[in-house]
């Protein structure tokens, strides 16, 4: 097997990738890497996403809200979703960061959208997609996130290593997702410091919330694990926290509730009242 280039990919995730390329390919014809190296480097330094991460505990849970509008699975979510205003009602429910998803075919996001989030809020900004290319890093720097990620089922341990140590260079953290002991491993090899252990097989597009807990049980001492995918209530938070997991990445039901700012406040398990500004309670 070569060490370099996509591997092994089957189901839902070889389409999208391929999708992808063909994106990618047009993306570089309109805006060579040469001058969106030289933007997404002259690009300010956002919140820190590693600091936020190192931040929750038991008592302090860490909800990583998401801008989500559409899934492959469950297809449109909430497609008139008003960007600026769940990124600043994310930030004033105490979100400790913002997931943007960027991928336009299947979850019909964009980077359009990532700025707009970058513009409300002050919390750090975490870029989701697919990235396959050095090219998607630089484009996240330049919109104005604080983090990217980078999916191990979808790149070589070559092309994550170098991938974590760009993201690195621009001031950013990379979200290292990982779904099985395995990935654990070259994510760990690879330098990972945050990782996000999704229940959701990106190729099959099955969930079993059960991954996260059984992968927790040997997370390093010096890895933050996420869970992410599968999470729709405080009860699952929960199940979470008993394996030592204090930071969770939350799209779907969180933009499904008809009020995700509270939905936010009872993810976190804190009262109503604390979850409100001072002009709230006025």
């Amino acid at each position: 097997m070569a060490s370099k280039g996509i591997i092994r990919l089957d189901g839902f995730l070889k389409k999208v990738v391929e999708v992808k390329t063909i994106e990618l390919a047009q993306c570089k014809r309109n805006f060579p890497l040469a001058s969106l190296r030289k933007e997404a480097e002259s690009s300010p330094k956002r919140s820190d996403f590693l600091s936020a991460m190192k931040k929750s505990s038991p008592k302090d849970i860490g909800i990583i809200a998401e801008i989500k509008k559409a899934s492959p699975s469950k297809g449109d979510i909430r497609m008139d979703l008003d960007v600026p205003l769940f990124a600043k009602n994310y930030t004033k429910a105490g979100a400790r960061a913002i997931s943007v998803l960027t991928e336009s075919q299947y979850f019909k996001g964009s980077l359009k959208d990532l700025e707009s989030v970058c513009a409300n809020t002050d919390i750090p900004v975490l870029r989701k997609d697919f990235i396959i290319s050095a090219y998607q890093i630089f484009e996240a720097k330049k919109a104005g996130a604080s983090a990217a990620l980078l999916i191990t089922t979808a790149l070589s341990k070559d092309q994550l290593k170098d991938y974590i140590v760009l993201t690195r260079e621009l001031f950013m953290e990379p979200l290292v997702e990982i779904t099985s002991e395995r990935e654990l491993e070259i994510a760990y090899d690879c330098g990972a410091k945050v990782v996000d252990i999704n229940n959701r097989n990106l190729q099959t597009l099955e969930t079993d919330t059960g991954v996260s807990k059984r992968i927790a049980t040997i997370i390093p001492d010096d890895i933050i694990p996420v869970e992410a995918s599968g999470i729709s209530g405080f009860s699952d938070i929960q199940k979470g926290l008993e394996a030592r997991i204090y930071n969770f990445l939350v799209g779907e039901s969180i933009v499904r509730a008809k009020d995700p700012k509270a939905f936010i406040g009872q993810l976190r398990n804190v009262p109503q009242e604390e979850n409100e500004t001072p002009d709230e309670r006025d």
